[in-house]
């Protein structure tokens, strides 16, 4: 009888430690953005989490401002959203990352850059030395891009609704190549098959993008040179690094005031945009080696391109470019973002 309490004790001890180690794994929730490179730092993150790591991790769909109220409130429905495009969220800064917030968003220490601006292909500024976009302006360079003889280019601005397509707008105006050019707003999959036929054929094209893209891992582009930024002028850039009443960027929204285009002026390049992966301050005090090994993330906006290019291009499973990605760069990962972890 007594060999039998024995034994049953000692079940139910291991069944106790069990339990204990079923308790242990951290869950972790990333909220997903919707945009491909976005989709490829969730599973890599993900991944590594869950082999090295142990943690439980699942993703969850939200529009992106819930999100970040969500990381704020840290009660772990939301503690990660991986591609944090900072300098596009001052309200987000202000009120959960910088002292004087709620500080209850993390950021990894090292953010990877994101730019936008005006590209060309390299052969177009090799043959015609196009290389300023103030160049746009003057009519014999405008006509290089004029593909239907009507005597104007055409620029891609960005598709019909897309912020970034007034930003096109005002330095068209800024610039006066809204005098030369015609600002074309295609669907981006009309225009990636338009840039992919001037590829192929050699021919001038001009045209609004962004990094990280695969458009950059796979064609050789080159940006149109503006003179360098030096400070946003507008009342919402105040309070953040780079706003200066006298600077060269001014740019409202359609929604701020109707007399937005004549109102803004653009004369100078668009900065990088610091990207961060941002975590909740819950989530760091809930598993600091979580904490830790996301504040250790470095990531390269050209592997981000390399990644992307693989899943939009290549059609690779986003799983299957994580783990290959994970299993060919296992130095980065252990000895740099793991670093201290293990």
């Amino acid at each position: 009888m007594l060999r039998r309490l024995t034994m049953l004790a000692t079940a139910a001890i291991a069944v106790l430690a069990l339990a204990g180690t079923a308790e242990a794994k951290t869950k972790v929730v990333i909220g997903q953005l919707d945009w491909p490179g976005s989709t490829a730092i969730e599973e890599v993150l993900k991944q590594i989490m869950t082999q090295y790591l142990d943690a439980d991790v699942e993703t969850i769909a939200a529009a992106q401002e819930a999100l970040y109220e969500a990381l704020d409130k840290g009660d772990g429905s939301v503690d990660i959203v991986a591609d944090m495009w900072t300098d596009h969220l001052p309200e987000q800064m202000k009120n959960y990352v910088l002292p004087g917030g709620h500080q209850s968003i993390l950021l990894n220490a090292k953010p990877y850059l994101g730019t936008e601006g005006i590209f060309i292909p390299a052969y177009v500024q090799e043959k015609y030395g196009v290389k300023d976009l103030a160049d746009l302006a003057k009519p014999d360079v405008a006509k290089l891009f004029d593909s239907d003889g009507n005597g104007k280019g055409e620029i891609w601005a960005g598709a019909v609704g897309w912020e970034s397509t007034n930003h096109t707008q005002v330095r068209a105006k800024s610039y006066g190549f809204d005098k030369t050019m015609e600002l074309t707003t295609v669907d981006q999959a009309v225009f990636l098959a338009q840039l992919k036929d001037a590829e192929e054929k050699q021919k001038p094209i001009v045209f609004y993008y962004w990094t990280p893209e695969w458009i950059f891992a796979a064609y050789k582009i080159v940006e149109l040179q503006q003179p360098p930024f030096d400070g946003y002028t507008t009342e919402d850039a105040k309070g953040t690094d780079r706003y200066n009443p006298n600077g060269c960027y001014t740019f409202y929204q359609p929604a701020q005031r109707n007399d937005w285009l004549e109102a803004s002026n653009i004369k100078c390049g668009q900065p990088p945009t610091r990207v961060n992966i941002a975590y909740s301050s819950a989530l760091n005090k809930r598993d600091p080696k979580i904490g830790q090994f996301l504040k250790q993330v470095a990531l390269d906006a050209n592997v981000v391109n390399q990644w992307i290019l693989a899943m939009e291009v290549d059609q690779t499973p986003v799983e299957q470019v994580a783990k290959d990605w994970i299993a060919k760069n296992k130095d980065i990962v252990e000895k740099q973002w793991l670093a201290g972890v293990m």
